[in-house]
This record gives C-alpha cells, structure tokens and sequence, in this order.
C-alpha cells in the first residue's frame, strides 16, 4: 500500500474521522469536519490535542507526500513541533500544508543516497468557518529503513 494510501487507512486518522486530501501540487489538506463528542472539550470547541493531531497529519503528510517514491521504506517521525493557537476551532478544523521546492529536492537526494534528513514543514489550521485558528511548525525526520 502506499504511503499516501496508508494516511487514509491508519486507526488514528479513521478515529478522527478525517476527511484527508492529497493534491497534485503535493498539498495535503486534513479536515475535521464531523467532530465527535471526544473531540470537543468543555466549551465546545475542538479539543487542543486533537487539533495538533490534524496539523500532524496534514503536516507530516505533505512530507510524505514530497517524500515520493524516494520515501518508500523510510521511517517517518515528527521530531519535535511547536503550535500556536490563536482562537478556539469551532465546527471542526482544518490543517493546510506543502513542502516547498528546495525541500523536496533534500529530502529526495537524502534518501537516495541512503542518507536522512530533517525538514520544517508549516501547517495553517481554520476552523469550520474558514478562521484561522493557529499554526504549527514540525521538524518532521526521515531515516533510512533499517
């Protein structure tokens, strides 16, 4: 299965419930549009760490994405994250991201040669009602399989 297939198939992104779209410009757009009663906290709004977990799909994701063939067999994992929330996602969230040029050739030669990498990949979050609602920054790692 590959790996863009395999976004659509893990527990945790069925658990969310997301609606995940992979473009050919390699986008990758992860929208929570169906929240569930354990994906909301107190004041109805989405939960912070199921919104992180949307960012991670879309972020990591378009990392994957830009990954290719290249990517095939190489371990993928965030390697750290920073998040900045600025209002609370109300209906749902979405998380837009794309790996630039300059990091798609990096991370391509790396693998080739047998090599990892490091990348920052940028991830915007909205809400139902196209908000912004915050941005995160992953430092996403790829490794060689072992």
């Amino acid at each position: 299965m590959a790996a863009t297939e395999a976004m659509k198939e893990m527990p945790w992104i069925q658990w969310l419930d997301l609606d995940t779209e992979l473009s050919a410009d390699g986008s990758v757009r992860a929208t929570l549009c169906r929240p569930k009663a354990e994906h909301v906290n107190h004041n109805g709004h989405v939960n912070a760490p199921v919104a992180y977990g949307v960012a991670e799909v879309a972020g990591a994701g378009a990392a994957v994405v830009a990954a290719g063939s290249a990517g095939s067999g190489a371990y993928t994992v965030i390697k750290s994250a920073a998040i900045e929330y600025k209002r609370p996602a109300r209906g749902g969230v979405t998380a837009e991201s794309k790996v630039g040029p300059d990091e798609l050739g990096e991370i391509r030669s790396a693998l080739q040669a047998g090599d990892g990498c490091d990348i920052d990949v940028d991830v915007e979050l909205t809400d139902a009602d196209n908000t912004p609602t915050g941005t995160c920054r992953f430092v996403v790692s790829f490794r060689p399989s072992r």
